[in-house]
């Protein structure tokens, strides 16, 4: 009887082993990945503005996260007057772009909270008010890049398996702002920023 009970522990020591893979390097972690729409509520120029876009990224552990975005104005934004190369009323189109990192508190949590931060580039250019939305902005002003630094503390909802409800505050500092009449203040600010993520989690 002991022997049986030996060679079936021995068995099972062998089986295990044999099943278990063996690397130089062990990579354990869980991954998963999420992407989706955003809409950002903020303010260029002292004017209200709705900015929106995507993002995505790579989950680690379910905890860390890597990846990317970018976001553009949605609605119109008048430049100050006086500004040249262009003639009469303007707007300011500006987007943002860059990779975003977040770090994930409490994930399976139902609703838990996120460190979140992007760090990448923007571009303003003026253009042409021509009236309706639909119409053609034909004349601009030569583009102009700036650095962007957007940190934020998220509030996320686990609604399914596959979709998380984000909401958070974040504030926008640029630097290096280049259009004529405008300057790294007009760009920062507070926003108010609502995310659809849709993944594995």
């Amino acid at each position: 009887m002991r022997n049986l009970i030996f060679l079936f522990m021995l068995c099972v020591y062998a089986i295990s082993a044999i099943a278990q893979e063996q690397t130089l390097f062990k990579d354990d972690s869980e991954k998963g990945g999420f992407g989706g729409p955003v809409i950002k509520f903020t303010s260029i120029n002292g004017q209200s503005a709705v900015m929106v876009g995507g993002r995505g990224g790579w989950i680690f552990d379910h905890t860390f996260v890597i990846g990317g975005g970018g976001y553009a104005i949605a609605n119109e934004i008048n430049a100050p007057g006086g500004v040249m190369p262009l003639e009469g009323p303007l707007d300011i189109e500006f987007v943002c772009f860059g990779l975003e990192l977040e770090y994930i508190l409490n994930t399976n949590s139902l609703v838990h909270y996120s460190l979140y931060t992007l760090i990448g580039g923007g571009a303003a250019k003026y253009v042409k008010d021509v009236g309706p939305v639909t119409q053609s902005n034909e004349q601009a002003s030569e583009t102009s890049f700036m650095f962007v630094l957007e940190p934020a503390i998220n509030g996320e909802l686990n609604v399914t398996n596959w979709f998380r409800f984000n909401a958070g505050v974040s504030y926008r500092l640029t630097s290096g702002t280049k259009p004529e009449g405008l300057k790294d203040s007009d760009f920062n600010g507070v926003t108010a920023t609502l995310t659809f993520k849709f993944g594995t989690f």
